[in-house]
C-alpha cells in the first residue's frame, strides 16, 4: 500500500511537471502548432495518468554495502486499554493475586490482535474518499441530466432540419449518426451520451447557415469521439483529484479538442464561409440577445443547473 501510494504521488508529480511544459509550449508557439496536435499530447498524458501503476516490472534490487536503518510504518491508531485492565495490574505496593487457571483456547483457534490503523492506511482512505466523491459527482450530474433529458427533450420534427443534419452526415461520412432532440434550456447545439450518444438543439436554435454551423461542429464532436477523451479526463482527474494542475490540465484539453474541432470542420467548408463559420462560434461563446427563457412550469421546474450552460462552460457531457 504504502510503495502504490508513493508511485501514485512520483507520477501525478511528474504529470503535472509535463503540464506545466505543455501549457508553457502552447503559449510561446501560439498557433503555429495545430490545435489536433496538442489533442494527442493530451491524449498520451492522460493515458499514462489513468493507470497509477507501474507499467515495467521493477528490476530485482542488490544489497547495498552500507545499511540504513527504514523507518517503519507508524501505528496511528490504536485502541487504549480499559480501566479495569489496568487497574488489576499489581502495584508497587501490592500483592500480587495468584495467577488464574489457563483459559483453554478451542483447537485451531488464533490469538486476537487490536484493531490499528498506520498512516498508510489512512492516506490511502483518504484517497479513495476523494476519488469516490470526485466520481460520485459526476455520475450524480449524469443521472439528473438523464432524468431532465426524459423529462423536456422531444425529437426534432421539422423536414428542413432533418434534411440539413442528414446532409451534413453524409458529407462527414457517417454510416451511424447521433438522434436529434430539441431541448428546453439549452444556448447553442450540444453533443450529449457516450454509448447512446443525442445532439441536442434549443428551442429557439438558430437558422439558416448559423444553423449548419452549429450541427457541423457537433458532428465533427462525434466523428472524432471526443466524448470518449473527455470521459478518460473525468477519470484522470479523480485518480489525480489531490492535483490542482490535473484539474488545469482537464481544462486546458477541453479547449484544444473545441479548437481541434473547429479546424477539422473548416476543413470542409469553402474559404468564403469560415468567417462566417467564426462569428457563429463567437456567438455561441457570447450570445448578442438575452437568454432563453425556461419552460413556464413554475417552482415545478428541476432543469438541471448545467443544463443552460454553453458547451464551452461544460466541457460537453461525458454520459
Amino acid at each position: 500500500m504504502g510503495e502504490f501510494l508513493q508511485h501514485l504521488t512520483a507520477l501525478s508529480l511528474g504529470g503535472g511537471l509535463v503540464i506545466l511544459v505543455l501549457m508553457a509550449a502552447a503559449r510561446l508557439t501560439g498557433s503555429r502548432y495545430a490545435a489536433r496536435w496538442r489533442c494527442w499530447v493530451w491524449l498520451l498524458l492522460c493515458l499514462r495518468l489513468a493507470v497509477p501503476l507501474p507499467l515495467l516490472p521493477q528490476a530485482s534490487e542488490r544489497a547495498a554495502p552500507i545499511q540504513l536503518p527504514t523507518v517503519e510504518d507508524r501505528v496511528v491508531l490504536q485502541p487504549t486499554p480499559s480501566p479495569a485492565a489496568s487497574a488489576s495490574e499489581p502495584g508497587p505496593e501490592t500483592q500480587p493475586s495468584p495467577d488464574p487457571a489457563p483459559e483453554i483456547s478451542a483447537p485451531g483457534a488464533l490469538p486476537k490482535e487490536p484493531f490499528s490503523l498506520s498512516a498508510w492506511q489512512l492516506l490511502f482512505a483518504l484517497w479513495l474518499a476523494g476519488m469516490a466523491g470526485v466520481l460520485a459527482w459526476g455520475v450524480v450530474s449524469h443521472l439528473r441530466f438523464l432524468r431532465y433529458l426524459r423529462r423536456w427533450a422531444a425529437p426534432v420534427g421539422e423536414p428542413e432540419v432533418l434534411s440539413l443534419y442528414n446532409a451534413l452526415g453524409d458529407k462527414l461520412g457517417l454510416d451511424r449518426r447521433p438522434r436529434l432532440l430539441s431541448c428546453p434550456g439549452l444556448f447553442v447545439p450540444m453533443l450529449a451520451g457516450m454509448f447512446r450518444p443525442v445532439l441536442l438543439l434549443p428551442e429557439e436554435r438558430p437558422a439558416g447557415d448559423a444553423l449548419k454551423y452549429s450541427l457541423l461542429h457537433e458532428l465533427t464532436h462525434y466523428r472524432r469521439r471526443d466524448i470518449f477523451r473527455k470521459a478518460l479526463a473525468l477519470w484522470v482527474r479523480a485518480v489525480h483529484w489531490f492535483n490542482p494542475l490535473v484539474w488545469l490540465a482537464v481544462r486546458w484539453m477541453d479547449r484544444d479538442l473545441e479548437l481541434s474541432c473547429d479546424e477539422g470542420a473548416l476543413k470542409l467548408l469553402p474559404p468564403e464561409e469560415h468567417a462566417a463559420y467564426g462569428r457563429t462560434s463567437l456567438d455561441a461563446v457570447c450570445p448578442p440577445g438575452p437568454p432563453p427563457p425556461r419552460p413556464a412550469t413554475g417552482p415545478a421546474w428541476r432543469g438541471p443547473p448545467h443544463a443552460a450552460r454553453r458547451p464551452h462552460e461544460t466541457g460537453g457531457r461525458f454520459f
